[in-house]
This record gives structure tokens, sequence and C-alpha cells, in this order.
């Protein structure tokens, strides 16, 4: 497993073009989900599209992790706008060393 770090962490940039990618790939689909799970969670692979689903949302890393285990992905906690963000493979989940 790649251990994402802050060495090795996309730019703001590149990060900002995953959230791109992300939020078209998920618009599409929003009126569905919402509809279906609304307040669960989404993590996209922006690479191909792939994505899955879970109320929780360390289920949800889970399931990706276990495809794509060395991606980062993108997160979305379905139906609430202002629940964007990053989450790295390999990262110890928030917690510093």
């Amino acid at each position: 497993m790649t251990t994402i770090t802050t060495k090795n962490l996309p730019s703001r940039e590149e990060r900002a073009e995953i959230g791109r990618k992300a939020k078209a790939i998920y618009e599409p689909l929003r009126e569905q989900l919402e509809k279906e799970h609304w307040g669960e969670y989404i993590t996209i692979n922006t690479d191909n599209g792939d994505y899955a689903i879970a109320p929780e949302r360390m289920a949800v890393v889970e399931k990706m992790r276990a495809k794509y285990s060395s991606q980062l992905f993108f997160i979305i906690r379905i139906g609430y706008r202002a629940v964007f963000h990053f989450r790295g493979l390999g990262i110890n989940d928030g917690k510093r060393k």
C-alpha cells in the first residue's frame, strides 16, 4: 500500500482538478442518490468513475481501499454540499505521529 504523506500529496491544483472531476461524476447521479441515500457517503475514483456508497464514512473508505489500495479518491456526503473532502489511502485517519 502506498502511504500518502505531505511529501507526495497532490498539489493544490491537482487536488482542485480531482475535485472538479469528482463533482462532474457525482452531478448526473445526484438526484437519484439524494432520493435513495441521503446523508450517506459516496467515494469516487476520478480515474475511472467507479464509486461506492455506505452509510458511514469509514465504511465507504474501506470499500474503496479494498478495490484501490493505493489511490486517492474523493468523498462526498450525499445531499450535503459542504462536505466534500479528500481521503488519502494509507493516511493514518488524520492522526499525526
